[in-house]
């Protein structure tokens, strides 16, 4: 493993923790020349709880009726608007910034892509948004910690 710090990936959830993260990353690649990639993983989950609709969860898009595609479009475009946004605003003026939105379970697609785009430092949030996922499956950001292929910085 090299010692040079290259390519951070910025795994977020919009969260308030995760625009703290931000901040401390835009910090580091600042000081490192570094290039940050902005990760936001949407869980393969949502997809049928999207399917239940909104009388079975709250959280669903309004129309029920949506198929997979459209309702991967609708989550991937809301991203865009707000949580990517909020964590571009939270980086500042850093210029090398790429941005990628990808589905899976959320702290294994994490540990995925950084080892698939050669990432030097995984930087997260201790707290996302999820409690209820939290108190089933553990933190996402302690998943990450012991399964990444490089090292883990969270950022409390």
């Amino acid at each position: 493993m090299s010692s040079n710090i290259s390519k951070i990936l910025l795994a977020t959830d919009g969260s308030e923790g995760a625009l703290h993260a931000a901040k401390f990353t835009a910090t580091i690649a600042r000081s490192l020349n570094a290039k940050v990639i902005v990760l936001t993983v949407h869980d393969d989950d949502v997809l049928m709880l999207n399917a239940m609709g909104p009388a079975v969860w709250p959280a669903a898009v309004p129309d029920a009726s949506l198929n997979v595609e459209e309702i991967k479009a609708a989550t991937e475009s809301k991203a865009v608007e707000t949580t990517l946004a909020d964590t571009k605003s939270a980086l500042g003026d850093l210029e090398d910034i790429e941005t990628d939105q990808i589905w899976g379970h959320t702290a294994e697609a994490i540990c995925d892509y950084a080892g698939d785009n050669a990432v030097d430092l995984i930087v997260i949030g201790s707290r996302g948004r999820s409690v209820f996922a939290r108190l089933l499956l553990g933190s996402v950001s302690t998943q990450v910690a012991h399964h990444s292929p490089c090292p883990v910085t969270i950022v409390h």
